[in-house]
């Protein structure tokens, strides 16, 4: 119909013009003092809602799991680079090969443009390619002008590529649309979205902020926005947020790519709001109420004795994989030495009281104990070997000039209360923040596209180092994993994998690996890896030749019930903390907590300036961090 064509036609003309808006809106913020560093964290968080939200599970969707491997080789590919080209000539490249990726993005912007009328929802859809094409056309202009000795003709021509690749899309749509949707445009989406992660969040795509000749008396020291400044690439970058949740989150809500990871995400971010929040009150409480007590309890004798005393002091603790760690980090912090540390860090979430008793009627009485009695000898190996490597390495290396001051402290007991809560739900949270909704976000794009009941039909010694690794990257509490555990049990599941999945899932996850490179390096998160497939794939083996016929106790049916008011409450509390860091520290300094890195220092030259005041930077409030629920 020609109606049809012209409407078509006139929205793929917007979607372009739309583009344009990029270079208009960098024009304004030039010219108006902090409007500059709001449009930075506006466009920061944008562009990581692009890749996130659009980009990788349009790729996801396509080429499925096999795009999560390319993102991950896009996100770490240019930092192996670095090392053998230099960082500078590193981030200009992959910022030319992101645009690259932008512009055949843009391809199939067009295509949905055309195919638009077709779906119930067209002007729904319409908008939403229209709306979105507004932050990347500003993220364009502010990466191409950040990229070397750039100038506005080479920002203006990569625009000028991507508006003709939307036309080409649109044109070519009925040529292409079966490859359109094949595994390969899906491997090429996943691996351009990793780049883009790369790029936002190594600090990247961010040009010098201009200089304003202001006429008037600076002696005021721009006392009249002193106050606001600080916060305006948090504000910014909140004002991104919601633009986010409008255009990529809101219209997934009832279809899409991107619903099962929404939903996931959310289902995740619920049972584990409620430990994160106890998570942080100890954290805090740990330093600024018990003082130096439990330091020097877990410190006393030798190696084997600190890592008894590690899984000891986290026995009565309701934490699970996501609450251990930011206590974990305190710990470290007032200088328990690094064989109780990790032992509390990997027994603590595998030894909860309530996975425990739940084991029983599931998994059986002599099940329940195997999986005790193996996840301490876990947490004791862990922490004699790596811990103990670490000690003799010297530690981590932190500021422990506060200790001095807490053995004097005279405070009153409200006092210590008000400050461990601003450490906990302030320094604390801005440390683990980021790592925190990592693990959530990884934990959310891989889930669904784990079929373990496929893999029950592996061979009983192969389950176990398969079940080893999807437990790795997994959110899930003990308590949680133990009815999926029973279920897969019986459809045929080895006792061993069983154990293996019960050990790495709820124990390690990517806050886990986040946290420990940022205390002890990356050699440290490396070697914790190591000993912990290691380690749990040789108990797996060993149960599955001591116990090769095992039948699980009651019949377990794996289902969610309703989250109660609590888990509700909490989420969103949760989520109100991790939005005030954000403005506190800006999308730059919110970012920058992912590269710290301990015993070393972080061998970047890239930009990792902030253009705020936020109360410390990432070298003063070192992270901690945590991950789920009971």
């Amino acid at each position: 119909m020609p109606e049809v064509h012209v409407h078509s036609e006139t929205m793929l003309i917007a979607s372009i013009a739309a583009l344009a808006l990029g270079p208009v809106l960098h024009w304004l913020s030039e010219r108006a003092r902090g409007a500059f560093a709001f449009l930075d964290g506006f466009v920061v968080v944008a562009v990581l809602g692009l890749a996130l939200l659009e980009i990788v599970p349009l790729g996801v969707q396509l080429a499925g799991w096999p795009a999560i491997v390319a993102v991950v080789v896009g996100l770490i590919l240019p930092g192996l680079f670095e090392r053998r080209v230099g960082s500078k000539r590193t981030h200009a490249a992959t910022s030319w090969v992101v645009l690259a990726g932008m512009a055949f993005h843009a391809f199939t912007d067009g295509m949905a443009v055309a195919g638009s009328h077709t779906h119930a929802d067209s002007h729904a859809m319409e908008w939403a390619v229209i709306l979105h094409r507004v932050p990347v056309g500003l993220a364009v202009w502010w990466m191409v002008l950040s990229a070397g000795d750039s100038k506005r003709w080479a920002a203006a021509l990569v625009l000028a590529l991507i508006a003709a690749s939307t036309a080409a899309g649109y044109v070519f749509t009925d040529f292409v649309g079966a490859f359109e949707q094949g595994p390969t445009v899906g491997l090429l989406e996943a691996f351009v979205g990793g780049l883009l992660l790369h790029v936002v969040s190594h600090g990247l795509g961010k040009p010098k902020a201009p200089d304003h000749d202001h006429d008037h008396d600076h002696d005021h020291d721009h006392d009249h926005g002193s106050k606001l400044a600080p916060l305006l690439p948090g504000l910014g970058g909140l004002v991104g947020l919601g633009v986010v949740l409008w255009l990529f989150v809101y219209p997934h809500l009832d279809e899409g790519h991107g619903r099962e990871t929404l939903t996931t995400f959310w289902e995740l971010l619920l049972e584990s709001a409620p430990a994160l929040l106890i998570a942080y009150g100890i954290a805090g409480l740990l330093g600024e109420v018990l003082g130096e007590a439990p330091a020097r309890w877990l410190g006393r004798g030798r190696a084997g004795g600190q890592t008894l005393r590690g899984v000891l002091f986290g026995l009565p603790l309701p934490l699970c994989s996501c609450g251990v760690v930011p206590v974990y980090r305190s710990l470290v912090n007032r200088g328990v030495p690094a064989t109780a540390a990790l032992a509390f860090l990997v027994a603590t979430p595998e030894l909860g009281l309530d996975a425990v008793l739940l084991s029983v009627p599931l998994l059986g009485a002599n099940f329940t104990l195997v999986r005790v009695i193996v996840a301490f000898i876990l947490a004791l190996t862990v922490g004699w070997l790596v811990g103990g490597w670490l000690e003799r390495k010297g530690g981590a290396k932190l500021d422990h000039a506060h200790e001095g001051a807490a053995k004097v402290d005279e405070r009153s007991l409200p006092a210590k209360l008000v400050a461990g809560m601003r450490v906990g739900y302030g320094t604390v949270l801005d440390s683990t923040g980021p790592w925190i909704l990592v693990g959530l976000l990884l934990a959310a794009f891989v889930q669904p596209w784990v079929d373990a009941e496929s893999l029950t039909r592996l061979n009983p010694f192969a389950q176990v180092g398969a079940f080893a690794i999807i437990g790795l990257p997994i959110y899930v509490c003990a308590t949680g994993a133990t009815p999926l555990v029973a279920v897969l049990i019986a459809k045929g599941l080895s006792p061993g994998a069983a154990l293996a999945f019960l050990l790495t899932g709820p124990a390690t996850n990517a806050t886990t690996f986040g946290v420990i490179e940022q205390v002890h390096g990356r050699k440290a998160a490396f070697a914790f890896v190591a000993t912990m497939i290691g380690a749990v794939v040789s108990l797996g083996v060993l149960v599955n030749l001591l116990l090769p016929e095992f039948a699980g106790g009651a019949a377990a049916a794996h289902h969610h019930a309703g989250h109660s008011p609590i888990a509700i409450a909490s989420a969103v509390i949760l989520g109100g903390l991790f939005v005030v860091s954000l403005v506190r520290q800006g999308p730059r300094g919110f970012l920058g907590r992912l590269w710290e890195q301990g015993g070393h220092d972080h061998d970047h030259d890239h930009d990792h300036d902030h253009d705020h005041d936020h109360a410390a930077s990432p070298s003063e409030t070192k992270p901690e961090s945590s991950c789920c629920s009971h």
